[in-house]
């Protein structure tokens, strides 16, 4: 059984779609945060109530979905507010798949009334209301309710008790590793976008990946690789995009071409739905490792502290721009950016290259916790099973020794990227991360003296 951690929702009132008399139909999304506070973060009216809708409905189709196994799969969203736009992320069950909708403050008549990040219920009711949602009525979009306090009390309050996999939280420290790492492949109309994603296979298991391919200003699938093609595993996992197509302005396909992670971005007049799919239907972004070496050499404590201290909520962190204001050199802010990612602080947007602030309500101090493989180098470290055996020189590689079970393993540092003579390695040549041995020595070449980091 796969590992869990219990935590409890506690919602005000559930998540749906409430009429009132003067005002008309009013879309009200049941929140929760951690700390179990009066969670308000925005009310107005949609200017797009349909296109709206069918995007939150999309989202939480992702969310209710095991992409290769018949297996439910009921995690709530989780939004982030601030005074630019509503943000609302999650994961498929399998964790193969993660999904965003950006919702600019253009796509609203009214203002933002706080910063922070919840989860959002979304149940039943309100998925089918979502879909009955039509741009000639007024629709009022209320992000909790300001009379409405979580309590032990007399107050209606809906409580749910879940088991939150450790793959899903891990997921999100997964993906800021691959997100800057993207780059635009192509971009197409929204009706070729469409009639390329209905022309794709319907099978959920492919024995080969469907490439993507532009011709001319369009897009086509093929079962043949050529130069510039995005490789597609598991085609349906793409296909959930086809309901928005229909109002949408554009497609915009990402690909990292080093793991063949892929991103589908929808792109509204006002507003986008961006999908990262993972390099292959079987492979969760959850166990990954990318984020490994991050938290490996990471940037100093001070570092660190001083860029925690400037996070408030911002939609756009520009690591230049922050390092001039604290005083430190661009590389640290990056680095101190994707340690704080990976424990859910920062999010990744590769449309403008910059990361965002969000704290996940969840626990995660004990980040390092959920890597196994780091604190097994770690402690290959204390127990003095890795010595440095060739140092650095020039345009040669630094090489260490491991002691294994019943061998040992050697690992060269190099420019073009680490290796192994470990299993682990030989098998997956760094594509889900480096491997115990290759962190252990790089912890030790972080350090200037050669001794172990703490």
């Amino acid at each position: 059984m796969a590992a869990a951690l219990d935590f409890t929702y506690q919602y005000a009132f559930p998540s749906g779609v409430v009429v009132n008399d003067d005002s008309g139909p009013q879309l009200s999304l049941a929140t929760c945060d951690a700390d179990l506070v009066k969670p308000y973060f925005f009310d107005g009216k949609l200017r797009k109530p349909r296109q709206t809708g069918e995007m939150l409905y999309v989202l939480s189709d992702v969310v209710r979905t095991h992409f290769f196994l018949p297996r439910p799969a009921l995690l709530d969203p989780v939004l982030t507010s601030n005074e630019s736009l509503l943000r609302l992320e999650g994961f498929s069950g399998c964790c193969g798949v993660y999904a965003r909708v950006d919702l600019p403050e253009g796509v609203f008549e009214g203002d933002c009334h706080g910063r922070g990040t919840t989860n959002v219920d979304f149940n039943t009711d309100m998925r089918n209301a979502l879909l009955r949602l039509r741009d000639d009525e007024q629709v009022e979009f209320a992000v909790g309710a300001d009379e409405v306090v979580l309590s032990r009390g007399n107050e209606r309050t809906v409580e749910k008790k879940v088991q939150l996999p450790l793959r899903w939280i891990k997921g999100f420290s997964e993906v800021q590793a691959y997100l800057p790492q993207l780059e635009v492949a192509m971009e197409v109309s929204a009706p070729d976008a469409l009639r390329f994603l209905r022309s794709l296979p319907k099978s959920s298991v492919p024995k080969r990946p469907t490439f993507a391919i532009s011709a001319a200003r369009s897009i086509r699938a093929s079962q043949r690789e050529v130069a510039g093609a995005v490789p597609i595993h598991g085609t349906h996992r793409v296909k959930v995009l086809e309901p928005l197509l229909l109002r949408a302005k554009s497609l915009r396909v990402w690909v990292d071409r080093d793991s063949g992670a892929s991103g589908w971005e929808v792109r509204f007049e006002q507003g986008s739905f961006f999908l990262l799919i993972s390099p292959e239907l079987y492979r969760g972004f959850s166990g990954e490792g990318q984020v490994l070496s991050a938290l490996a050499n990471p940037p100093g404590d001070e570092a660190i502290a001083k860029v925690r201290a400037s996070l408030k909520w911002q939609s756009e962190l520009n690591a230049q721009a922050l390092a001039d204001q604290l005083g430190l050199q661009s590389a640290e802010v990056v680095g101190a950016l994707a340690v704080l990612g990976s424990r859910g602080l920062a999010g990744f947007d590769s449309d403008s290259g910059n990361y965002f602030h969000r704290e996940l309500p969840f626990d995660l101090d004990k980040v390092e916790d959920m890597q196994p493989r780091l604190g097994n180098a770690r402690k290959l470290i204390e127990a003095g099973k890795i010595a440095l055996v060739t140092p650095a020189s020039g345009d040669a590689a630094a090489i260490y020794e491991v002691a294994g079970t019943g061998t040992t393993h050697r690992v060269r540092l190099e420019e073009q990227g680490p290796a192994c003579t470990c299993p682990w390695f030989s098998k997956y040549q760094g594509q889900r991360g480096p491997c115990k041995h290759i962190l252990a020595a790089s912890i030790m070449a972080g350090d200037d003296e050669g001794k172990p980091s703490t």
